[in-house]
């Protein structure tokens, strides 16, 4: 674990100052990396008894259905349990039923895209910041030549390479997995949305 620490140090060191951004920015996308493995799946928006509540509402046993729904905690559920109350009282429009679960289910989007813009920024800002790095050190081999003799400069020229390379390499080391994981997330969250949106549509459909 020493050894680890001290390689990132030098690293660090070899890249120049833009590697503390850099840094952190890598923890923050893996932190979002986590987090959406963790929480960006099917079951967090869809009750695991739907199943049931369809075979309830076939047999037109709505009140059976909602008290199955309350059993969960999903948006989906919520946002289903109060269409049924609404079919309870007397509404059975299906356009009406069909509004009103799609604006309860308007929460599932900003939970299924969550962090995803920040993982695009980080995937944006990190390549930036590797090229400001590498900037910064072409500049120090210029400096080099102008200033100092040529044992000297030679050098300065190594270290100005290699915090150019070593900032090049280290934004693209962050910035490549955190756009990989956006569009593995987006696609995984519009697959999400779209199961919503058509478990919703058949549920509505079996409704009299």
């Amino acid at each position: 674990m020493e050894g680890v620490l001290t390689d990132l140090m030098e690293l660090m060191r070899k890249g120049g100052i833009v590697m503390y951004p850099l840094v952190i920015l890598s923890i923050i996308s893996w932190v979002y990396i986590i987090e959406r493995l963790v929480n960006l799946r099917v079951s967090a928006f869809l009750p695991s008894n739907l199943s049931e509540v369809k075979v309830l509402l076939q047999k037109l046993d709505v009140d059976g259905a909602v008290k199955v729904l309350s059993l969960n905690r999903d948006p989906f559920s919520r946002a289903l349990s109060l269409v049924l109350e609404e079919y309870l009282r007397g509404n059975k429009r299906k356009a009406e039923l069909l509004s009103i679960m799609e604006s309860e289910l308007s929460s599932v989007v900003p939970a299924v895209e969550k962090n995803l813009m920040l993982l695009s920024a980080i995937a944006s800002i990190a390549p930036l910041l590797g090229l400001f790095g590498t900037i910064t050190g072409l500049i120090k081999v210029f400096s080099a030549y102008a200033s100092v003799q040529t044992e000297e400069a030679t050098r300065l020229l190594a270290a100005g390479i290699g915090e150019a390379l070593t900032a090049a390499a280290t934004g693209l080391i962050v910035a490549i997995p955190a756009l990989l994981a956006y569009w593995i997330f987006r696609n995984m969250g519009n697959d999400i949305i779209d199961k919503v949106e058509r478990e919703a549509k058949d549920i509505l459909s079996l409704l009299e």
